[in-house]
């Protein structure tokens, strides 16, 4: 049987059952004694196994096989659910969900899950989670230790100054599971240990490609410390996703100062344009997922919307020519034909409209998942309330409004929502409220996102935009309340998307 023909359905199918299994698991966490939940998520992983296996994707199914395995034991009243069992099925369908990805990248949909295979057998027979392996092999691979970050020569005497001072210079690798959800995320709470143990001089890729995702799972930094490399490497293993950290002594004198410098001017250009390509590459392969993960009730190309439409303006066009004969030669018929026309176009163009709007809940339905990581990491306790999912956009809108929108949800649990301690002590609950919200008005969508934390902090955010260079301390001064406010929207493609932000009184 030729398996290409029936790709996109499995790739479409898929997706659902992903979704549905992230959405159920969800449920269940709230209602661990529902056993209907348990059968609804089981329904969705033995048809994802059957699937798989017909097309051929045995990893896929090897691994929904394990999970159906656990959940028929839960079912059954043979094991009791707990957290930790429930973040690894969470885990196990991460890696589901990558392989689809991979799948849908033209790969064979394979992945080592060796340790989630480990963890659900465990589980299975009733063991402790806690106590097996959680990763397949911590060993650093030759690529990792020797990832090498370029320094100028303003960098190197700093690292001079810092070895004569008595501190350690140290290169960290950093790579983070294939499964990681929120790769951003996980870089800001490597950067937060990192700037408590000391100070960041380098970072590769730089900060603002971090923030933006704009790398594979790996980054390096130089740091400065006088922690040991035990220290630092067992402090950013505390972050959840990550896989290996690689801790090495930066040899200052490896660097040839003359060299560096002048490699820095010959190769800029070809930085640039090599830059320039690499950039056009993820955006094409982002663009490619995007286009192919971003409906799944509409399964029709939108390339082929786009040219409907384009064919649908050629006929106003001649519409228009028609009514212009029409009206010099006064023929009646031909004017009522004419008129038909125009009342048959009109409602076309209306169903062409209609058949491109989906409802936000395609991008809505992903943060709950999101959001219950992490607070998980943050040790945070967020209630997240979710409103107008049925509110429908352009898809091509849709598709552009994702980013933007975690990158706000991470900002405001972050940095807005206090620990439950913290809201305890101000006499808050010690449960935070994000709510996300979207409704129409007039001809405009507004997407509205409401937290009742602390609120948005003025000198932090000035301090951190001057770091940045998105402007300077005189123009600082002279900036109000509301035009600082707004400097959190902007980097990337925050800028593309107009929101409302307000705080919710406490």
């Amino acid at each position: 049987m030729e398996m290409n023909e029936y790709l996109d359905v499995f790739i479409e199918e898929s997706k659902e059952h992903i979704q549905a299994l992230n959405d159920h698991l969800l449920t269940l966490e709230k209602n661990p004694e529902d056993v209907s939940i348990v059968n609804e998520i089981f329904r969705s992983a033995h048809t994802l196994k059957g699937m798989s296996a017909t097309m051929g994707y045995q990893d896929l199914a090897d691994l929904t096989h394990k999970m159906e395995n656990v959940l028929d034991a839960i079912r059954n009243h043979k094991v009791t659910l707990n957290e930790a069992m429930l973040d690894v099925i969470f885990k196990a369908v991460d890696a589901l969900e990558a392989m689809v990805l991979d799948i849908i990248d033209g790969g064979e949909g394979k992945k080592n899950v060796k340790s989630l295979v480990n963890q659900l057998e465990a589980m299975e027979n009733g063991e402790n989670v806690e106590a097996v392996t959680t990763s397949a092999s911590n060993e650093p691979t030759e690529a990792m230790v020797n990832t090498d970050v370029s320094l100028d020569e303003f960098e190197l005497t700093v690292l001079q100054q810092s070895a004569e001072g008595g501190f350690n210079n140290y290169q960290v690798t950093v790579t983070l599971q294939e499964t990681t959800l929120l790769k951003a995320a996980r870089v800001y709470m490597v950067f937060e240990i990192l700037e408590k143990l000391g100070e960041v001089i380098k970072s590769s890729p730089s900060v603002p490609e971090l923030e933006e995702e704009k790398f594979d799972y790996s980054f390096t930094v130089v740091l400065v410390t006088k922690d040991s490399a035990e220290d630092v490497s067992a402090k950013i293993n505390k972050v959840s996703e990550i896989d290996t950290v690689v801790v090495k002594e930066l040899e200052i004198q490896a660097y040839d100062r003359d060299v560096t410098a002048e490699r820095s001017v010959d190769t800029d250009e070809v930085s640039k344009q090599e830059s320039a390509e690499q950039e056009q590459t993820s955006t094409d392969t982002n663009a490619k997922k995007k286009s192919q993960l971003s409906s799944k009730t509409i399964r029709v190309n939108i390339d082929r919307l786009d040219a409907l439409m384009n064919l649908f303006e050629e006929l106003v066009i001649d519409r228009g020519r028609l009514e212009q004969i029409s009206t010099t030669l006064k023929n009646n018929e031909l004017q009522e034909t004419v008129e038909h026309m125009s009342r048959i176009s009109g409602d076309l163009q209306n169903i062409i409209l209609k058949m491109r709007m989906v409802p936000v809940d395609q991008v809505f339905n992903r943060f709950p998942r999101m959001v219950r990581q992490l607070a998980k990491d943050l040790n945070k306790d967020i209630d997240l309330q979710i409103y107008g999912a049925e509110t429908e956009l352009d898809r091509t809108v849709i598709d552009e409004i994702g980013d933007p929108l975690v990158h706000l949800i991470r900002n405001a649990l972050d940095h807005g929502i206090e620990t439950p301690s913290e809201r305890e002590t101000k006499g808050k609950p010690t449960q935070g409220t994000l709510k996300l919200n979207a409704y129409h008005s007039g001809n405009h969508v507004f997407i509205e996102i409401a937290d009742d934390g602390a609120g948005i902090d003025r000198e932090k955010v000035l301090k951190k935009a001057i770091a940045n260079g998105v402007l300077t301390l005189e123009e600082s001064k002279s900036y109000s309340d509301q035009q600082v406010f707004q400097l959190i929207m902007a980097s990337g493609s925050q800028q593309l998307i107009r929101f409302q932000i307000f705080q919710v009184e406490a």
